[in-house]
C-alpha cells in the first residue's frame, strides 16, 4: 500500500469541487498538500422526480455526471501525467425521500430546518457520493462509492434558535442549509456515521480508496 507521499510523487491529485470544506478534508486531514482544485461544469440539474423511489441514486448519478464533465474537458488519454481526480456530491434526504440541496434563500432554509427539527423524530440522511477518476497515458478508469450518515435533530430546541441561525446567513450554500461543524451544530442531538461525510467528504472511505487506486 502506498503512502500519501508516494501518491503525490506519482500522481497529480485534483479535487473537482469548489467546496472549501472538501478541500480542508483532503488537504488537512488526508495530507494532500499539493492539491489542485477545479470546478466541474455539470449544472446539477437532474430531474428529482425520477428518483422518488431511490433518492440515493440521485446523488450517485450527480457525482458521476460531474466526473464525466471533467473527462470531457480534459484530454486525459493524451495527457501522460498520471492523475487522481476526486468528484463528490452531497445531499440531505428526509423520511419521505425528499432531496434537499443548497437552499439558496433564507425562507427556504428556515422551512427546511423547521421540518428537520420539529416534524419528525426520524433522522435526516446525509449522503455523499464520490467518483474518482484515475488516469494515465494508456487508460482512464472511474470508480464510485457512497456514504450515509444519519443526523438526528433536536425537537426540543427553541424555534427562535433556528430563526437566529437562519438570520446569521450561514448554511445557505450547503446541502440542507446547515453545517454540522458550525453554529447550526446546536440544532443537532446526535449523529450516527462518519462526521466528515456530513461536512462534505467521507474521510476514511475516500482515503482508503485513493490508496487502493494508486496501488493498482
Amino acid at each position: 500500500m502506498q503512502s500519501v507521499e508516494d501518491i503525490c510523487s506519482n500522481y497529480k491529485v485534483i479535487l473537482a469541487s469548489s467546496s472549501p470544506r472538501r478541500y480542508e478534508i483532503m488537504h488537512d486531514n488526508m495530507g494532500f498538500r499539493d492539491l489542485e482544485t477545479i470546478k466541474p461544469s455539470f449544472e446539477e440539474d437532474l430531474d428529482k422526480n425520477l428518483y422518488k423511489n431511490d433518492p440515493i441514486k440521485y446523488v450517485i448519478d450527480t457525482s458521476r455526471c460531474k466526473a464525466e464533465s471533467i473527462v470531457s474537458e480534459f484530454d486525459l488519454e493524451r495527457d501522460k501525467q498520471k492523475k487522481l481526480i476526486v468528484c463528490a456530491d452531497t445531499v440531505v434526504i428526509d423520511w419521505d425521500n425528499l432531496i434537499y440541496e443548497k437552499p439558496g434563500t433564507k425562507d427556504k432554509q428556515l422551512a427546511n430546518l423547521k421540518r428537520f427539527c420539529f416534524e419528525s423524530d426520524e433522522p435526516m440522511r446525509v449522503v455523499t457520493a464520490v467518483t474518482i477518476i484515475s488516469s494515465d497515458a494508456s487508460d482512464v478508469k472511474m470508480t464510485q462509492f457512497h456514504e450515509v450518515s444519519n443526523v438526528y435533530f433536536d425537537s426540543t430546541i427553541p424555534e427562535q434558535v433556528v430563526v437566529d441561525y437562519v438570520n446569521s446567513e450561514d448554511g445557505l450554500q450547503v446541502a440542507g442549509g446547515f453545517k454540522v461543524q458550525g453554529f447550526s451544530g446546536i440544532l443537532i442531538d446526535r449523529i450516527d456515521g462518519d462526521y466528515f461525510n456530513i461536512v462534505g467528504l467521507p474521510l476514511n472511505k475516500t482515503f482508503k480508496r485513493l490508496l487502493q487506486l494508486a496501488s493498482m
